[in-house]
């Protein structure tokens, strides 16, 4: 499994200890059809093979992926045909980086029900995390509302629960955090 973001190069491996092989193919999946993307013949000798935005390495049957995008995320499976055949199957993901996620709240007064709202709105969402003057919180104290916002209920709020929050979303390439500094209006009872 391989994540990669948009616009990057991928180096998909060969199978190794293949000593001898006749050859070698990589193929795309997509559900229930295959893509070829090359065979290579051994024998035939040329540095790399161009395909596409594709490079095929025939040295150690690595395939580099050049500036993939969303659509290119999927199973890419090598096989090699020797004395047997041998085969292996990387999924590559390929993500947009997060932006930073937005930070809000209700109006929040000491015994009544407050709510800390985290929203992202580029990339996938994979998680979100919650912490409270740099401790993380509970996971049972958000609530995802979808996979690019998450909810923190203060029930009731009270004096305590001033302080700094911070929302941390990740996926598989990177990670953005934002804070916000939460204080109660209330009449002093905690």
């Amino acid at each position: 499994r391989r994540a990669a973001a948009v616009g990057s190069s991928v180096l998909l491996p060969g199978l190794k200890n293949i000593t001898h092989s006749d050859s070698t193919r990589w193929e795309y999946l997509n559900g229930t059809s295959s893509h070829t993307i090359l065979q290579h013949d051994t024998g035939v000798h040329t540095p790399a093979i161009h395909v596409g935005r594709a490079v095929f390495h025939p040295s150690n049957g690595s395939l580099l992926l050049e500036d993939v995008q969303e659509s290119d995320s999927g199973i890419y499976r090598v096989t090699v045909n020797g004395g047997h055949r041998e085969s292996l199957e990387i999924l590559l993901e390929v993500l947009k980086p997060l932006s930073r996620p937005r930070l809000w709240s209700s109006t929040l007064v000491a015994r009544t029900t407050g709510e800390v709202v985290c929203e992202v709105t580029e990339g996938r969402v994979d998680t979100i995390t919650w912490k409270k003057d740099g401790q993380p919180l509970p996971p049972d104290r958000g609530f995802r509302l979808s996979n690019s916002c998450s909810v923190l209920y203060l029930r009731p709020a009270k004096k305590s629960d001033c302080g700094s929050y911070s929302c941390n979303a990740s996926n598989g390439i990177s990670w953005q955090e934002t804070s916000l500094n939460i204080t109660i209006a209330g009449d002093g009872l905690s």
